[in-house]
């Protein structure tokens, strides 16, 4: 073996294939040979990358995405200049990019500057960085992370957000031990975010602390939309072909591991369901013990919840309820939209009755009595004059129940007209302000309450279509 060794004889020395003797001298030749050791690299980095790849396809992207080789191709620079931005020497290091923290010089702002790491051979984080830049500039909403601009530098994409310095999710919750008021609060808000991007066309699909983080006025703030689809693409996803299932286990519904075509935005429901449940257990739903066994770590996408007051008996039975429907195994038995949950949240946060919930009146009564004690006493007072008279006059039991039914129809009227009228005015109340900041060309806020202004059209059309014709309440006018 004299000279330089064909691409086969190389690839016969890489897989040591061949005897001892001629790999040894076939060794020493590439170490002095510039373009047999090129040939080598190319070697390594192909074997790199389908190590990173053989993980994707079995559903590790955690290792896939820690798997070297990938950013091989064209080199990545550890010392950037961007023109317009200072940026500090650290960065955090990715398997599809890199993350500089930077100052943007005209504002002063601190900001994340992500930077691809442009290879050839890197397809499927070619579509990720790019699907991730096309999803963040559709939306605008407080809780999601924005894009401030986008460019190239020596070679490679890059975009810029605001530097987020908080914690994640899961931690912020423990380190400042939060009420539950506080904690839904702050689910609400994520839902809210996850909400407007369905608005947008756009599903998440990758939900779960870390990519939640609270920013320094403790404001939630929802990012990393690199496994993000488009709603009208649905499971025609160009990047499945490539990495297979994406996703961590420990999150993901069990329908992106058992049948692609069933994902849509139920989806991110169930993951905002757990992320609900570790906020409020302190504990992940699943129990998650990894292993080195990627399959099994599969697994836990397909394995229920544990009930959560199984784990945390604090935790009220509305609470229970909402959380439990939101991670229902089954797509069809879940909220069947994130505003559903949203709404459901609202609802416990006012005092109404959940929808999670029994629809039993004695649940609604109960839920009514709690807020308008007033209305309540009165409606009673009325119903025990009802029954008195009824038992006086006719002096028989069967009246008294009569009449007591009476009463109750008219305290559940009293509670269906209230609770319609409430929200009809929430909802011009909120559509004003959206017409006002609109003229005023604050764009953000516009929107915002124009969502509102939807929320309680929906609910205002919901307790229509609930109202039983014989029980209909007569009409405020």
């Amino acid at each position: 073996m004299d000279g330089c060794l064909t691409e086969l004889e190389l690839f016969q020395v890489f897989r040591n294939e061949l005897a001892a003797d001629e790999s040894r001298k076939a060794l020493h030749h590439v170490l002095s040979c510039e373009l047999c050791y090129d040939q080598w690299k190319r070697f390594l980095l192909d074997e790199k990358v389908a190590t990173g790849i053989r993980f994707s396809l079995a559903g590790d992207v955690e290792n896939a995405n820690e798997s070297p080789g990938l950013s091989d191709a064209i080199e990545l620079p550890e010392k950037l200049v961007i023109p317009g931005f200072n940026l500090y020497g650290d960065f955090i290091e990715g398997g599809q990019s890199r993350v500089f923290r930077a100052v943007h010089e005209a504002s002063g702002e601190e900001v994340a500057i992500k930077v691809f790491y442009n290879s050839p051979l890197n397809e499927g984080g070619n579509i990720r960085f790019s699907r991730e830049l096309r999803t963040l500039a559709r939306l605008r909403h407080p809780h999601v992370i924005p894009i401030r601009s986008e460019g190239e530098v020596s070679g490679h994409a890059y975009f810029v957000t605001p530097w987020i310095d908080g914690l994640a999710l899961h931690e912020h919750v423990r380190n400042r031990r939060l009420s539950v008021k506080q904690r839904l609060s702050i689910m609400e808000k994520v839902c809210s975010a996850v909400a407007h991007a369905h608005k947008r066309g756009v599903m998440h699909l990758d939900l779960k602390p870390g990519n939640v983080l609270m920013d320094s006025t403790g404001e939630p703030v929802v990012l990393d939309f690199g496994l993000a689809r488009l709603i009208e693409t649905g499971a025609s996803d160009p990047i499945s072909s490539i990495a297979g299932v994406a996703g961590t286990p420990a999150y993901m519904a069990p329908e992106q591991v058992a049948d692609n075509e069933d994902v849509d935005t139920r989806t991110d429901v169930f993951m905002l369901g757990l992320l609900m449940y570790e906020v409020l257990a302190l504990t992940r739903a699943r129990d998650s013990h990894e292993t080195p066994s990627h399959q099994g770590n599969l697994e836990l996408a397909k394995q229920p919840p544990i009930p959560i007051q199984q784990i945390a008996p604090s935790v009220s039975t509305e609470i229970a309820s909402i959380v439990g429907k939101a991670t229902e195994m089954d797509p069809r038995n879940r909220y069947q939209s994130v505003e559903a949950l949203l709404l459901d949240l609202e609802r416990l946060r006012k005092g109404a009755p959940v929808r999670a919930m029994s629809a039993s009146w004695i649940y609604r009564f109960r839920k009514f009595g709690s807020r308008h004690l007033a209305y309540v006493a009165g409606a009673v007072a009325v119903a025990l004059i009802l029954i008195s008279a009824q038992l006086v006059s006719r002096a028989t039991q069967q009246y008294a129940e009569e009449a007591y039914g009476r009463a109750t129809q008219v305290t559940q009227r009293m509670f269906l007209e209230r609770e319609r009228i409430l929200d009809r005015r929430m909802g011009e109340v909120c559509q004003e302000l959206a017409d006002l900041y609109a003229k005023l060309g604050n764009r953000a806020k516009a929107e915002m309450y124009a969502e509102f202004a939807e929320r309680a059209r929906l609910k205002v059309s919901m307790w229509e279509n609930e109202a039983p014709s014989n029980d209909a309440p007569p009409s405020p006018h």
